[in-house]
């Protein structure tokens, strides 16, 4: 006889495990969202440009944080001048973006292929935020490089300062965009623009 205190009715949440398995960190990376903050740091950029987009890149990593995406960064010019993957903490890339400074020209088309590298072989949403105040030298490498990127699943939200800088980016980056929706008329703008992008990456307007 089965006694009478037996529940038989369970309602309470599915079976959960605590302390959490070893393997939840797997887990869980595997579904989070990454996102390359790729702010360019060539010698046009000196002076009150460079200010306005590291406080905006500031405020874009806060709000990306607290939507659960894990930011790496890269400080672009000719070149890759710094490039922080995804999974590193975040108060380093804040501080190391706090401390940017100018060097180089401008090419684009090495801080797409160092994306590449680093989000090709992960999963879960995974994009690449890019800021320019001008051009991003020869396009086609560029272009090649993103149609790579997106063939892999890799998205692109960019912000150009003016027509210029948006129109190139655009055509290389975002060839299904609107330029005009990417583009930053002014330094005034530079910090409300480059931190808008993470809204735009987690499908909220701008």
């Amino acid at each position: 006889m089965v006694a009478s205190w037996v529940r038989r009715t369970y309602t309470a949440a599915g079976v959960t495990q605590y302390p959490p398995g070893p393997h939840l960190a797997a887990i869980a990376a595997h579904h989070t969202g990454k996102a390359l903050l790729c702010i360019d740091v060539s010698g046009s950029m000196s002076g009150a440009p460079l200010g306005a987009a590291i406080e905006g890149g500031l405020d874009f990593l806060a709000e990306a944080g607290e939507a659960g995406y894990r930011c790496g960064l890269v400080l672009w010019s000719d070149t890759v001048n710094l490039h922080l993957p995804t999974d590193t903490p975040a108060d380093v890339v804040t501080a190391r973006l706090r401390a940017a400074g100018i060097c180089g020209g401008t090419l684009l088309a090495p801080t797409v292929r160092a994306a590449i590298d680093e989000l090709g072989p992960l999963t879960g949403d995974r994009v690449v935020c890019v800021f320019s105040d001008g051009g991003i030298g020869d396009p086609a490498p560029t272009a090649e490089a993103a149609d790579k990127a997106r063939a892999l699943g890799i998205r692109f939200v960019v912000r150009g300062l003016g027509c210029t800088a948006s129109a190139g980016l655009a055509a290389a980056l975002r060839p299904d965009g609107e330029a005009a929706d990417q583009t930053i008329d002014g330094i005034d703008g530079m910090r409300r623009e480059i931190a808008s992008m993470a809204r735009e990456m987690r499908g909220i307007s701008h």
